[in-house]
């Protein structure tokens, strides 16, 4: 079984997202998939849409998630809505909240743990830069994120890892399969081959044939490809011919 996760990021609106969902909704069911899971994550704005699929044949997700009950904190996406909309999926450290809005590998094990509490499945975003590209210093910089997002917290069992390196994001460009070997071969090693491992970066119609060919590689984060819902399906479609 595969993953294939939609980050929609700020592109659509909130009637725009509902449109979207009604057609992944209907897509998905003439599709049909026996070793696809399909996600998307939707902007905090139109998560309480989830209401409207209580029985939908995809995960509902989110790009973010605040790590306190409640409060003065402006603007934060609340875990306890999250909660009552039955949210299936959070992005946690996507290289954008990281490098945006400053998220560190300390917030961001603040939030895996606070979302420990409830049935949500965390994704941990994480993957170097093309400064630190070569071989022996990535490894060192995934271990350390996957290390630090996951002290003293134990929730392997429900976990989904997403390897994203930030030089491939919306560019067209991956890395060689060999690069991304290596980096699920550290993340599997770290987490005791308990974690699914997806790779984000770039990925589209075009590669996703190629890059199925990696050893051990548990399904995609897409950015750009998943807001054209057919399309995104389509890939859907590809993994499940070569699964």
């Amino acid at each position: 079984m595969k993953y294939l996760i939609g980050n929609l990021k700020m592109n659509l609106s909130y009637l725009e997202s509902q449109n979207y969902l009604n057609e992944l909704q209907s897509l998905n069911k003439i599709k049909n998939f026996k070793n696809v899971i399909i996600g998307a994550a939707l902007s905090f704005d139109a998560m309480s849409l989830s209401l409207q699929y209580n029985k939908r044949n995809f995960l509902f997700g989110v790009q973010n998630i605040f790590y306190k009950e409640k409060g003065a904190y402006t603007g934060e996406v609340s875990f306890r809505s999250a909660v009552e909309l039955n949210i299936d999926f959070v992005l946690i450290g996507h290289s954008e909240r990281r490098k945006l809005f400053n998220e560190t590998d300390q917030l961001i094990n603040l939030k895996i743990k606070q979302i420990e509490k409830t049935s949500i499945i965390p994704i941990l975003c994480i993957g170097e830069d093309q400064e630190n590209c070569s071989d022996k210093v990535f490894e060192d910089i995934i271990k350390n994120q996957i290390l630090k997002a996951l002290e003293d917290v134990d929730v392997y069992n429900r976990l989904i890892i997403s390897y994203e390196p930030t030089y491939c994001i919306g560019n067209g460009k991956i890395p060689q399969n060999y690069h991304i070997e290596k980096a699920i071969s550290v993340i599997k090693k770290i987490t005791n081959n308990q974690v699914p491992v997806l790779y984000g970066g770039s990925v589209s119609q075009k590669n996703i044939e190629k890059l199925l060919e990696i050893k051990d590689l548990d399904g995609f984060l897409v950015g750009g490809a998943a807001l054209d819902a057919q399309g995104f399906l389509e890939m859907g479609s590809i993994i499940e011919k070569n699964n």
